[in-house]
C-alpha cells in the first residue's frame, strides 16, 4: 500500500488555530532542566491559550504557599517559554499552568528533581555484595552534595556513598555483607525542596564457579611450561596447541566449569574454542600469553617483500574463534588471521579483561572498509581493560552491558550502540584507522551513559569519524482511529519495511510520537502490535484526536553524552533521524564540523528529534558550529516540524573556533541561552522554516552581538544585556 494514499489533509493540520481551547485545564508534557534561576524553562504541552499563565514556587515553600507569576517570553498553543526569578536560590521548583478563565491548574511538573533512567550492577541486571550499583539518569547530583540509601523489604535502611557522579550517573561500592534480595534504592540529589527518586535492584550473591586449574601443558612433562615460555621469542615460528587446549577445556567441561590457564607462551590454534559454562580462560599475563589463529607470520628483512606474501589458512578460519556464554577471558592476548568474523562471541553472563587482541597484518593492505567483529556481546556482559584492534568492528554490545577503560582502533566502528539498551561506556580510547570510520546509534538505542571517552582519527582532516544517531525505518504516518487508554487504532495500515517486518522486535521496542496536532510531542513505546492494533506502555497525557498526525518508529533516545572528547569529526549528533530525551553535556570537541541535531524526514517515514539539550559544551579549533534542523524532503509526504524543543545552554564558541549556532529548516520551539562566543566571526542565526525560537543573554565576546534574522513572534533575541527586540 502506498503510504501516500492514508495522508490526504495532512497539510490541512499546519492551518489549524494555534490558540489553545478556551476554559480548557492546560497540560504539560516535558519541561527543560536541569536550569538555573534567572534562565528559560520551555514547557511542551496542550491548551495553552491566550489567557495561560505560567507559575513558580521554590520547592521548599510550603504547599500552599504562593505562586509567583512567571515572564513569557514566547507562547503558542502547545509551547510556552518563561523565565525563573534571578533572584531565587538554586534548588528544587514547581512549576504549573494556569488558564485565568479556568481555576484548575494543570498538575505540578518539578524542575531540576531527580529523575534516574535505569539502575545497573556489577552483574548487569543484577548486584552482588561486595560489588558496585549505578544510577544512570538526569538531574542526579548538585554540587557533590547527593545522597542515596538501600531499604530492603523490611525497611531496613543502608546509606550508600556515592564514588563518582557527575549529575547524570552516580555509582556506589556495595557493602561486602548486603543481604540478598530485592532492594528500593532512593537518591536525594542535594537540593533542597525535593524528594528522593526511587528505583530498585536486586542483589545475588556471585554464582560459585569450580576453582579447579587445568593447565593447556598439563598433559606435556615437569618442564612443558619452560619450553613454552621460550616460544615468546620473536621470528620463532608458533607450534600447533590445538589438542592441548581442547583437551583442557573438556576436562573443565566435565567438571562443571573451572580455571583453563595458559603459561606463558605462543599458541597455535587450528579452530575455534567453544568455552563451557562457569569456566575462566586466563593466562599468565596479557603480554605473556598469545593465542596465535593462522598462518601469519613476521618479516624478518625489512628491505625485502616477504612482509606481503601472504600464505592461505588452508583451513579456513572459523566463523567464531572464542566463543560461549558464563565465561570469562582474561590476562591474555589473542593474534587472529585477516577473514576473522567474530573473534569473541559472548553470548550472555561473559566477562572479557585485560585482553589484547591483534590482527594479522596483512589486513592493512585491503583498501577497502572491512567487516568482522572483535566481540559481540549479549546480555550482562562486560569489557574492561583491553587494548582491542579491529579491522571492522569493534565492540558490538547488547543489554546491561559495561565496557570501560578500553583502548578501540577500529577500522569502522569502535563501539556502535544500535540495539543497545542499559549500557555505560566509559573512560574508552577509541581510535579511527579508516577515513569512513564512525560511531552510531543506528535505528533503535535505549537508556544508554556514554562518558569520558576520547574519539581520534589517524586520517585528521580527511577523516569521516563522526558520532551520530543514524535514521532507521517507520512503519507508520497519519492518523489514529480510536484511542481507549492503551489500545490505538491506526486509521489506515501500517507499512513495513521488508527486513523489519510486523513480528520484528523493532516494533515492541517503537514509539507512537504525536508529530502534529492535538497532543504533539508526546510520545509512547509500544508494547504489542498485530495490524492497525497497537498497544502502548501508558496511556496519553491528551488524547490525540482527528488534528494529530504520528508517527511509528523504533524508539531512539534517552542517551546521555558526557564529557566527552571528539577530535577530528564529522558530526557530533544527536540526531539523523529519531533521537528523542538525549543530553550532551561537557563535551569537548576539536576540529569538528558540526555539533548537529537532525530530525528527518523520507518518503513515508518521519523520524522525529525531541527534547535534546545542549549542555555546556565547548567547540575548539576550526570552524565547529551547533546547528538545529529538521528535514523535510517529500514535502507532499509531511511539512510540519520534524525537530522539536531543543535547548542550548552555557555552549563556549573558544577563540580558535569560527563557527556558530544556527537554527532551521522544519524545527520548531529552540532556545538558545547563555552561550559565550569568543571568535570575531561567530554569528547566531535563525533561518528558513523554523519558527518559535528564543536567543537569550549569548555572550558575543569579540565585537558587537551579531544575529541574523528578522525577530518577531517567532524570534525572539534578548541581548545579554537585558535589552532587545521581540
Amino acid at each position: 500500500m502506498n503510504q501516500r494514499s492514508y495522508l490526504p489533509g495532512i497539510l490541512a493540520v499546519l492551518l489549524l488555530v494555534a490558540g489553545g481551547r478556551a476554559g480548557e485545564t492546560p497540560h504539560i508534557f516535558w519541561a527543560s532542566d536541569s536550569v538555573l534561576p534567572g534562565e528559560t524553562v520551555v514547557l511542551q504541552g496542550a491548551d495553552f491559550g491566550t489567557n495561560t499563565v505560567v507559575e513558580f514556587r521554590p520547592g521548599t515553600a510550603a504547599p500552599n504557599g504562593a505562586w509567583t507569576r512567571a515572564e513569557i517570553l514566547q507562547r503558542s498553543a502547545d509551547n510556552l517559554k518563561a523565565v525563573l526569578p534571578a533572584d531565587w536560590p538554586m534548588g528544587v521548583f514547581a512549576c504549573r499552568t494556569v488558564d485565568l478563565g479556568n481555576p484548575v491548574p494543570s498538575a505540578v511538573w518539578r524542575l531540576n528533581a531527580p529523575e534516574g533512567w535505569w539502575v545497573q550492577g556489577d552483574a548487569g541486571e543484577t548486584a552482588s555484595p561486595g560489588g558496585w550499583l549505578r544510577v544512570c539518569g538526569r538531574n542526579l547530583n548538585f554540587g557533590g552534595l547527593s545522597t542515596a540509601r538501600l531499604v530492603d523489604e523490611s525497611n531496613r535502611e543502608m546509606s550508600l556513598e556515592a564514588t563518582n557522579a557527575d549529575g547524570y550517573a552516580l555509582g556506589f561500592t556495595l557493602p561486602l555483607n548486603l543481604k540478598p534480595g530485592a532492594w528500593r534504592v532512593e537518591v536525594h540529589n542535594g537540593l533542597p525542596g525535593t524528594a528522593p527518586w526511587r528505583g530498585g535492584i536486586t542483589v545475588r550473591p556471585p554464582p560459585a564457579w569450580p576453582t579447579n586449574v587445568f593447565s593447556v601443558v598439563e598433559s606435556l612433562g615437569r618442564d612443558a611450561a619452560r619450553e613454552m615460555r621460550k616460544t615468546l621469542v620473536k621470528y620463532r615460528e608458533v607450534k600447533d596447541a590445538t589438542a592441548g587446549i581442547q583437551a583442557a577445556l573438556g576436562r573443565a567441561k566435565e567438571n562443571g566449569g573451572g580455571i583453563v590457564f595458559f603459561p606463558a607462551g605462543r599458541y597455535g590454534i587450528t579452530n575455534g574454542i567453544r568455552v563451557p559454562p562457569r569456566t575462566i580462560l586466563r593466562g599468565e599475563g596479557e603480554g605473556l600469553v598469545v593465542l596465535w589463529w593462522g598462518r601469519g607470520r613476521f618479516n624478518q628483512d625489512g628491505g625485502s617483500n616477504l612482509g606481503y606474501e601472504r600464505a592461505p589458512d588452508a583451513a579456513g578460519v572459523p566463523s567464531s574463534l572464542v566463543s560461549g556464554r558464563d565465561f570469562t577471558l582474561e590476562n591474555l592476548s589473542l593474534y587472529v588471521p585477516p577473514d576473522y568474523q567474530t573473534v569473541i562471541d559472548g553470548q550472555e553472563n561473559v566477562r572479557v579483561r585485560q585482553v589484547r587482541v591483534r590482527i594479522d597484518h596483512y589486513w592493512t593492505l585491503h583498501t577497502q572498509r572491512h567487516e568482522g567483529w572483535v566481540a559481540r556481546l549479549g546480555n550482562n556482559c562486560a569489557v574492561t581493560d583491553c587494548d582491542l584492534q579491529a579491522k571492522g568492528g569493534g565492540i558490538s554490545p547488547g543489554r546491561h552491558n559495561y565496557i570501560a577503560r578500553n583502548r578501540v582502533t577500529a577500522g569502522k566502528t569502535p563501539c556502535p550502540l544500535g540495539g543497545a539498551r542499559q549500557v555505560i561506556v566509559e573512560d574508552n580510547r577509541f581510535i579511527s584507522t579508516h577515513p569512513t570510520a564512525y560511531q552510531n546509534i543506528a535505528g533503535r538505542g535505549k537508556n544508554l551513559y556514554y562518558a569520558r571517552n576520547t574519539h581520534e582519527a589517524l586520517n585528521v582532516h580527511q577523516a569521516d569519524y563522526s558520532f551520530t544517531f543514524d535514521a532507521g525505518t517507520a512503519a507508520y504516518l497519519g492518523r489514529i482511529a480510536t484511542v481507549s487508554g492503551t489500545n490505538l487504532t491506526l486509521a489506515a495500515d501500517p507499512v513495513f519495511a521488508p527486513w523489519a517486518k510486523e513480528n520484528n522486535s523493532y516494533w515492541r521496542e517503537a514509539a507512537v510520537c504525536v508529530l502534529d496536532g492535538r497532543g504533539a510531542g508526546q510520545y509512547r513505546e509500544v508494547t504489542a502490535n498485530h495490524g492497525r492494533a497497537w498497544t502502548i506502555g501508558r496511556p496519553f497525557a491528551v488524547a490525540p484526536d482527528q488534528t494529530s498526525l504520528v508517527t511509528i518508529v523504533p524508539f531512539n533516545g534517552r542517551v546521555l553524552v558526557v564529557g566527552n572528547r571528539f577530535e577530528d569529526a564529522n558530526w557530533v549528533n544527536a540526531g539523523y533521524g529519531t533521537s528523542i530525551e538525549v543530553v550532551y553535556a561537557g563535551n569537548r570537541l576539536y576540529r569538528c564540523a558540526q555539533l548537529l541535531n537532525y530530525g528527518l524526514e523520507t518518503e513515508g517515514h518521519v523520524q522525529p528529534s525531541w527534547y535534546v539539550q545542549y549542555l555546556d559544551n565547548e567547540l575548539l579549533e576550526g570552524q565547529t558550529g551547533l546547528d538545529v534542523t529538521g528535514s523535510v524532503r517529500h514535502r507532499e509526504t509531511y511539512a510540519g516540524p520534524v525537530t522539536r524543543c531543543v535547548i542550548g545552554r552555557r555552549n563556549t564558541f573558544a577563540e580558535d573556533n569560527s563557527g556558530g549556532i544556527s537554527v532551521g529548516g522544519r524545527t520548531r520551539d529552540v532556545l538558545m541561552e547563555g552561550s559565550v562566543l569568543r571568535h570575531s566571526e561567530n554569528v547566531i542565526r535563525a533561518e528558513g522554516t523554523a519558527v518559535g525560537l528564543v536567543f537569550r543573554n549569548n555572550q558575543f565576546k569579540a565585537g558587537p552581538p551579531r544575529h541574523e534574522g528578522k525577530p518577531g513572534p517567532d524570534l525572539i533575541i534578548v541581548p545579554a544585556t537585558g535589552a532587545g527586540g521581540r
